[in-house]
């Protein structure tokens, strides 16, 4: 939305500037959907739950119904090229959407969980930040006002041109938090695509640190009824975003290429260093590996590639591990300006003598 800028405000529901911006925008999309021939019978509501930095940023909901037998449907009524291409029609004709010079190309739809959904509607669950310092901590993550087996959703944004890096730790042993499921997001609007980062919290304690590529996070926790969450704690630095690389020091985590699982800058070169204990060694798991390209006639790669301890891989991988043989790891990520995709990768560390290899 071009016609305003962003403020802290624009976080706060409650706020006067909020609640101006949300009303106006719920009911152009209401109206849209209840009028349109196609549509209106199957729509129910519509709402925006969010705002981030740019000129401003919308995030918002729709919630149709839908008949039992509804496969077609999905296909080609309610499908989500119908539904955006709906919206954006009416945003090149409709007179409040042109003062409030909304971009019409900008709109992207998918498929949200109903889970999610409903926690934005009612507010439950559901906790804002907006990261004004370089580190802000949370001590204990458990939320008022939200119901038993509920996931709990973290919406985090950091300044413009910055990285969020974000430890989440739990305190010793003893946990009734046995089965809390973690997942990280570099969007609001999360999917399978989204994922930087998922783990589970068995009960043991954790240290989980990962660097979220962009200002934007989703941070959920999905628990079983009689957990609270007190016991964890969920740090948050903010790092310029050329800043890639750093020092992964946690027993567990997750790094990507800047930007994942979008392409990469070009020209860039990213370093990070992983320690690990004496005696243990360090296991990384390579989920998505897509650089581009292929090695040389002579067998190197020599344009995108990420080397570990002098060995070089590029091109694409099925999902493959690395394991050290070594107690620090240094990881290098190169990119030229020919090709511009990216990786993903979890790292665990372990006591047992693994040996270098790859598979």
């Amino acid at each position: 939305i071009s016609k305003y800028s962003f403020t802290p405000e624009l976080m706060i529901p409650q706020s006067k500037n909020y609640l101006y911006l949300s009303k106006v925008l719920k009911m152009m999309l209401c109206q849209l959907y209840n009028k349109s021939p196609a549509l209106g019978y199957y729509f129910v509501d519509s709402d925006v739950f969010s705002f981030s930095h740019g000129s401003v940023t919308a995030y918002f909901w729709l919630q149709f119904a839908m008949p039992e037998e509804h496969d077609l449907l999905v296909k080609y009524t309610l499908s989500v090229e119908m539904l955006s291409n709906a919206l954006r029609q009416q945003l090149y004709t409709d007179g409040m959407a042109k003062n409030m010079e909304v971009e019409p190309s900008s709109i992207t739809l998918q498929l949200a969980k109903e889970g999610y959904v409903q926690s934005l509607k009612t507010g439950q669950c559901v906790f804002r930040v907006l990261l004004l310092s370089k580190e802000q901590t949370f001590n204990s993550l458990r939320l008022v006002n939200c119901n038993k087996n509920s996931s709990n959703y973290w919406l985090v944004q950091g300044k413009n041109n910055h990285s969020i890096k974000t430890i989440i730790s739990t305190e010793g042993e003893g946990s009734v938090c046995t089965d809390v499921n973690v997942t990280m997001y570099n969007t609001w609007v999360p999917g399978s695509q989204q994922i930087v980062s998922k783990f589970n919290q068995t009960g043991l304690p954790i240290d989980h640190e990962v660097i979220i590529p962009g200002n934007m996070l989703l941070v959920t926790f999905s628990r079983p009824g009689e957990c609270d969450l007190s016991q964890f704690s969920i740090t948050f630095l903010q790092v310029l975003m050329a800043e890639c690389g750093g020092v992964l020091d946690g027993t567990n985590g997750s790094f990507t290429s800047p930007g994942y699982p979008n392409a990469h800058q070009e020209e860039i070169n990213c370093t990070w260093n992983l320690k690990v204990q004496e005696h243990f060694r360090a296991i990384i798991l390579f989920r998505e590996f897509k650089l581009g390209g292929s090695p040389t006639s002579g067998g190197s790669c020599e344009s995108d590639y990420l080397e570990i301890d002098g060995q070089r891989f590029c091109g694409d991988h099925k999902p493959f591990s690395f394991y050290s043989n070594s107690s620090s790891l240094q990881i290098t990520f190169h990119s030229s300006k020919k090709y511009m995709q990216s990786f993903a990768a979890d790292y665990i560390i372990t006591d047992g003598n693994s040996t270098k290899s790859h598979s």
